[in-house]
């Protein structure tokens, strides 16, 4: 029996050059206290893993619930400024998930970014879609406002 999959799509346009947003953001770990602020904490690389080591693994803890989520960095590709990663094991209820965010240069807008993130993920058995997905879709909506409000803040304060 197929397990059904689930999509979410979000995006966003920053207020800085892709050069300086990507310098932030091509590093997973860093990139977790900016989505998720004191929601998150003892987020680190784990297994030997590093920003500049494909594959590897990353673990945080979120905050207040304690849950623990295991992910892998699969991809990053410095043209295409984007990461690759996905959930090893399951938390929040679900399960699968894989995501890629990336970056795009706005040509008639020199000095902002197009951030893209699609994201793909099946719910956990003995959980229930009708309150996992919009749950989902809502952390992922408040991630990408955060991204941008990080870069806005900074513009403000330069």
């Amino acid at each position: 029996m197929l397990a059904a999959r689930y999509h979410v799509y979000d995006s966003a346009v920053l207020d800085a050059p892709i050069e300086e947003a990507w310098r932030e953001l091509r590093d997973i770990v860093a990139l977790l206290p900016i989505v998720f602020g004191d929601g998150v904490k003892d987020y680190r690389y784990v297994d030997g893993g590093s920003a500049e080591k494909i594959p590897s693994r990353f673990e945080f803890t979120l905050h207040p619930s304690g849950d623990k989520a295991v992910e892998e960095v699969v991809a990053r590709s410095e043209t295409e400024h984007s990461v690759t990663y996905r959930l090893l094991g399951q938390v929040l209820g679900i399960e699968g998930y894989i995501a890629t965010y990336r970056l795009r240069r706005i040509t008639t807008e020199p000095g902002k970014t197009f951030l893209e993130w699609p994201r793909e993920f099946g719910v956990a058995p003995g959980h229930e879609p009708e309150k996992v997905v919009p749950s989902v879709a809502a952390l992922t909506a408040k991630e990408i406002v955060a991204i941008k409000e990080h870069f806005a803040n900074r513009r403000r304060s330069v």
